[in-house]
């Protein structure tokens, strides 16, 4: 069924690591941990350098969402810019992974999905005039990422995202919704499939 997550409601922990913070949205099955998940989206928040937690067996995708932007090492390669408005960063959760900031603290959103159970696609959608979308997966979240809000609508459901809000629609849910934004937004959209 269809639901709002909304941002002011979302628990806030300590990483795995110890060095951020995290706010889980939505995690599968529900009540699950960082051990026995299937599949979690999060915001973190990173305030420092540092390295990131590692999970083996996890697929992992980033978007930024909030501050100038960070440059992400993985391994001896070379750095990769994670920055505002940009394609997502895709990479697999044992990579050895190490954030230096560009300047200043950054909030980034975060999908996670166990390799053996299922996998993710995370994408982008800029727009400022009402659109007809196709959203498709057992499981899809929308994230508004930026922008004052945005109207969500498919036959009598109606929901309004603010920013950082989600709308999760489960696999009766998914289908063409049409979204009326105030403004420009931006929207990360989540699709999940079981393998």
């Amino acid at each position: 069924m269809a639901s709002v997550l909304r941002h002011s409601d979302l628990p806030v922990e300590a990483w795995k690591n110890g060095g951020g913070l995290t706010s889980e949205i939505a995690i599968c099955p529900v009540g699950a941990d960082l051990a026995d998940f299937d599949w979690r989206i999060s915001m973190a928040t990173i305030g420092v350098d540092g390295g990131f937690s590692e999970f083996a067996g996890i697929d992992r995708s980033l978007a930024l969402v909030a501050g100038k932007g960070v440059n992400l090492q993985f391994g001896k390669g070379e750095p990769q810019p994670l920055l505002p408005k940009e394609k997502p960063l895709r990479f697999a959760g044992e990579a050895q992974v190490y954030a230096r900031l560009l300047q200043g603290e950054v909030i980034d959103f975060n999908v996670m999905t166990r390799r053996s159970r299922y996998r993710h696609s995370l994408r982008q959608q800029i727009f400022s005039l009402p659109e007809t979308q196709l959203f498709s997966g057992e499981d899809c979240l929308l994230f508004l990422a930026e922008g004052e809000s945005v109207l969500c609508q498919k036959g009598e459901l109606q929901f309004v995202l603010k920013r950082f809000d989600s709308l999760y629609l489960s696999a009766g849910d998914v289908g063409e919704w049409l979204l009326v934004p105030y403004g420009e937004v931006c929207l990360l959209v989540t699709e999940l499939e079981k393998r």
